[in-house]
């Protein structure tokens, strides 16, 4: 009885846990992904490809890709572990109709089919529009609150016009953000999730849009058995899933001559990769040991949930925190690009692992949620009190986040801010890592 009484206060906390956390692990991927992919010579020499939009990809690949898609989905139902198969009838068939072919695509490959794929380039901090025409952020993305991409320009680009692999690849890294994955659970609300086979959401909630792609951003892949025996959605995750789908269709791009989709959607897998080197996507409650899980939701179960609130918020609030300080300061970064640490670490060709199957399961997220217990212990170390102590305080949309960094130089000085960026060099030491390797498999 004690020990069901254990595994079933588990489940409770995972169960009941909203997954507040923003479902982003890194703001404005770009800002990360240039100095890694500039730093490759391989790329940065490689000519420029024609700029391609999927309808004519899809309308020039489509009896190839009928065939690529069925040994993919082969390949998964073997390969990828807690995969759920794609339902019958949503399979991509040759059916020749050119006006329905980009919404046929995007439901086999189960994202929401309303993302808006146009052709441009996001650009950087010192990258100047050059007489482009400027897209609006809410041209690009399905969220409904486009503001948190208020401060980056977008440019347009042509079909038909050339732009160099790397200016691709970096645009590619941010776009899975844009609403690839929103609504596509049976709860979400939209008539496309009751039709993907992937069940109901299996945490967080389900009325929320962002909220609803954290499943495919996250990948909780090292909770202990105990946990896993009483919350087994936490192994509904589906990083892999579009890492490994991604990879294929880059490879498939690329020995069919479409260059320019080649790239994009290598970046596209970049972006999931890059997600698992941020400990908040790879550990529930970074930082709290299964036995105080155990005992703030018996407690919960008792009537006093108290406990069990506070840290949900808690762990909430220390994720906003750690992606809005790598925000700000890589946006800073770009003001002394060539000396800055932040940049030297993401340019360091560090010791590379190999890409495989497991490789995010195995590499990634192992050396990312063996971080997360540091990384936790820092933020409440060096940052104000307000921000990672308080669970009456929301983080998100505060003016004490606005300022963020007067807030730590305040409380913390120097010496914090130093400790703080030591710790995000690490981090973006294994993320630059996930990005050569993933570049490495493809290219060769």
């Amino acid at each position: 009885m004690k020990k069901y009484i254990k595994l079933l206060s588990i489940a409770v906390i995972f169960t009941t846990i909203a997954f507040p956390l923003k479902s982003k692990a890194w703001s404005e991927h770009p800002l990360l992904a240039y100095p890694v992919l500039s730093s490759i010579p391989d790329l940065t020499n490689r000519n420029a490809v024609e700029v391609q939009s999927l309808k004519s990809f899809l309308i020039k690949e489509e009896k190839g890709l009928v065939d690529f898609l069925k040994k993919y989905e082969e390949w998964a139902k073997i390969n990828l572990p807690n995969y759920a198969p794609l339902p019958q009838g949503l399979e991509f068939s040759n059916t020749g109709n050119e006006s329905d072919i980009v919404f046929r695509f995007l439901r086999a490959l189960r994202l929401n089919p309303n993302i808006k794929l146009k052709l441009y380039l996001h650009l950087l901090p010192n990258q100047q529009v050059d007489g482009r025409n400027t897209i609006a952020p809410s041209e690009l993305t399905t969220l409904a609150d486009a503001s948190s991409l208020s401060q980056i320009n977008y440019v347009e680009l042509k079909e038909g016009e050339m732009v160099t692999p790397l200016d691709v690849l970096c645009t590619a890294n941010d776009e899975p953000d844009y609403g690839f994955d929103l609504g596509l659970f049976e709860d979400n609300g939209t008539e496309y999730g009751k039709t993907y086979g992937l069940g109901v959401q299996p945490f967080g909630d389900p009325k929320l849009d962002y909220g609803s792609q954290a499943p495919f951003h996250m990948g909780f892949y090292h909770e202990s058995k105990l946990v896993y025996a009483f919350g087994p959605f936490l192994k509904k995750t589906y990083p892999e899933y579009r890492i490994s789908l991604f990879k294929a269709l880059s490879e498939y791009a690329f020995a069919t001559g479409n260059d320019y989709w080649g790239w994009r959607f290598m970046g596209w897998g970049m972006h999931y990769l890059g997600d698992l080197s941020m400990p908040y996507h790879t550990a529930p409650l970074p930082g709290m040991s299964t036995a105080r899980m155990i005992w703030i939701n018996l407690k919960a179960m008792l009537g006093f949930p108290k406990s069990k609130n506070d840290a949900i918020q808690l762990v909430s609030n220390k994720h906003y925190v750690l992606e809005h300080y790598q925000w700000l300061v890589m946006r800073e970064a770009y003001n002394n690009y060539n000396t800055n640490p932040l940049i030297e670490a993401l340019r360091a060709e560090t010791l590379i692992i190999p890409y495989s199957d497991n490789f995010a399961r195995n590499v990634i997220s192992k050396i990312s949620v063996d971080r997360s217990r540091k990384v936790d212990k820092a933020l409440k170390t060096y940052c104000p009190p307000l921000l990672v102590k308080d669970p009456s305080f929301e983080a998100s949309n505060s003016k004490e986040l606005d300022n963020l960094m007067e807030q730590i130089n305040s409380y913390s000085g120097a010496a914090g801010v130093e400790r703080l960026n030591a710790l995000l060099i690490e981090m973006l030491q294994t993320y630059s890592m996930s990005l050569r390797s993933y570049y490495n498999t493809i290219i060769k």
